[in-house]
């Protein structure tokens, strides 16, 4: 089982906690932006404050792609489910999927 720190608490997570902490920071991690390891992240940030009906559709695909990229090591969330709506100047995300056989949500 994985452990993990919640970046909000500092305190220890595991399960599903740990995997939505995980899957959080890889969709706000720019791509390239980490020094040591580049391929960590994606290209989510790049359209927030963008709010259109065509940049709401590339932002469910670059968080497909961010899943499936395995400098993110994200392979234990299956099934994900990413539900993005406009609200004001930006999007309001949830990514629904499943850890461990367990349903989760992420929203952000």
């Amino acid at each position: 089982m994985q452990q993990g720190i919640d970046p909000n608490t500092g305190l220890t997570v595991t399960g599903g906690k740990q995997a939505a902490c995980r899957l959080a920071k890889a969709i706000t991690t720019q791509i390239g932006s980490r020094e040591k390891r580049r391929n960590v992240g994606g290209e989510y940030r790049k359209l927030m404050g963008l709010a259109n009906e065509q940049n709401r559709m590339k932002s469910i695909n670059r968080i497909h792609r961010i899943i499936a990229n395995p400098a993110n090591d994200l392979s234990d969330i299956v099934n994900p489910i990413v539900d993005i709506r406009i609200h004001g100047t930006g999007f309001r995300t949830q990514i629904h999927y499943t850890y461990d056989g367990q349903k989760e949500v992420l929203e952000l």
